[in-house]
């Protein structure tokens, strides 16, 4: 069986499931303490792991072969508890239940949660793909604003890229060229670690999607106004299926073995010079946006890495 981690209308997992062969259960973490009950059962006599759903399903994970692994919503907590620091324990204790549920499981994730933590971690993403040969932005990662001065006046020729480390919905930060209006507030640096990268000069944008080792890489050929960041004008991007020169697609590959990574969608940027620099490996990333104007069948290719690993 396989167990799809994610929630009720994704449009990706609906998009993968229509191509399984296999059993499979979704699961949205959203319900867990509220609705679903977890059990753990363990002793001389017993050792079981399953969850009850609050439609009446019970999920035994002994039975799961292989796990999506793809987007979480966080727990509910029950509005009963009123008081903050009980809310905080409740999710607390929550989350250490479920993360040693995930870890007793000894079957096929795509992909592991200890290498999506370790992968989502921009500093360690940049190190390794350099040991690994690929080429990446001159980088700085800082809170002290003397640093952010320098590094700015060593790449003033190209121009500095500033970067939050997640996109967090109550505060969204736009990836963008330092100007004048960011330089005012060079300071405020000191409040919070910024990322900040060389401008790397444009031919194409390029999402690689990786399945189990297989790749599909995609081309976007944007209007000039998205020279820093190509997601907003995809819509009016020319789109193309795109072949990774074969010693880029190695160090991507040996990249991804690294952090035990079986999906990812990776961002290169193509300079003018036909140079191919990394920018980042997002472990539970889109892909339809990519794929459906390439028309390359990376649905399929996550729906048979599952179905050839569901088997327990």
């Amino acid at each position: 069986m396989i167990l799809i981690i994610s929630f009720a209308g994704n449009e990706h997992v609906l998009k993968v499931t229509r191509h399984l062969k296999s059993d499979f259960e979704i699961l949205d973490l959203a319900g867990i303490p509220m609705e679903t009950r977890i059990n753990a059962r363990a002793g001389a006599s017993v050792d079981r792991l399953y969850f009850d759903t609050s439609s009446g399903r019970r999920i035994d994970l002994d039975k799961v072969g292989a796990v999506w692994n793809r987007r979480i919503r966080t727990f509910r907590i029950d509005p009963a508890i009123a008081d903050e620091t009980s809310r905080m324990f409740a999710h607390s204790e929550t989350s250490e239940a479920v993360q040693g549920f995930w870890y007793a499981m000894s079957c096929y994730w795509m992909n592991p949660p200890s290498a999506d933590e370790m992968a989502l971690r921009k500093v360690t993403q940049h190190r390794v793909a350099r040991k690994l040969g690929l080429r990446i932005p001159e980088t700085l990662v800082t809170n002290d604003p003397l640093e952010a001065r320098t590094f700015l006046e060593q790449h003033a020729a190209t121009g500095v890229v500033r970067k939050a480390f997640r996109n967090v919905m109550q505060a969204p930060r736009e990836t963008l060229k330092v100007g004048a209006a960011e330089l005012a507030q060079i300071d405020s640096v000191r409040y919070a670690p910024v990322i900040f990268q060389e401008y790397i000069p444009l031919a194409l944008d390029i999402r690689v999607t990786v399945v189990d080792g297989e790749m599909f890489a995609t081309s976007f050929r944007s209007e000039a106004k998205y020279e820093v960041d190509y997601r907003p004008g995809v819509g009016t991007a020319e789109v193309q299926a795109y072949s990774l020169p074969d010693d880029v697609a190695e160090k991507l590959r040996k990249l991804m073995d690294w952090f035990g990574l079986r999906f990812g969608a990776v961002d290169f940027r193509l300079t003018p010079d036909g140079e191919h620099v990394f920018f980042e490996v997002n472990p539970a990333g889109e892909f339809l946006f990519a794929c459906e104007r390439s028309g390359q069948p990376v649905p399929q290719a996550i729906a048979a890495a599952l179905d050839r690993n569901s088997a327990v």
